[in-house]
């Protein structure tokens, strides 16, 4: 059974699942590509180094004039596990019925999910991101 965020039972990642940016899509820096710049937002996205597409994070930066702020939004697939411990269909059904439950009656719900920063050079990456994602929204 795979591991979170994409590794392999052993904790190995698939670098073989990480492709080349889509054309258009600027690369700026290592596994942090810039996809969308608006005249008040600019979007990012950050690759997880498990290699898996799904557990990519979407940085949205996006600049308030009136509020004199500065939004930091991010975008990930979630997922819930229900498989957790079991095997059995029965269970892991009744499991998925009382997560929808939670969901219906509360109005939320608590997950947790990983991004896997690959060495120091990719969380140095990451921060030099937001603060170009910052310089451009400031216009300098």
């Amino acid at each position: 059974m795979a591991g979170a965020c994409g590794l392999g039972p052993h904790g190995e990642t698939r670098e073989s699942s990480i492709l080349s940016p889509p054309k258009g899509v600027n690369m700026t820096t290592n596994r942090i590509m810039k996809i969308h710049e608006f005249e008040k937002a600019i979007y990012y996205r950050a690759s997880c180094s498990c290699g898996e597409p799904d557990c990519d994070l979407t940085l949205e930066l996006e600049r308030d004039d009136d509020c004199k702020m500065i939004f930091l939004n991010m975008y990930k697939k979630l997922r819930w596990s229900a498989h957790w411990r079991s095997d059995n269909f029965f269970q892991i059904l009744w499991r998925k019925i009382k997560m929808a439950f939670k969901v219906l009656f509360s109005g939320y719900t608590e997950v947790e999910e990983c991004f896997i920063f690959c060495g120091d050079e990719q969380i140095d990456d990451f921060l030099n991101a937001l603060k170009e994602g910052r310089d451009y929204l400031n216009g300098t």
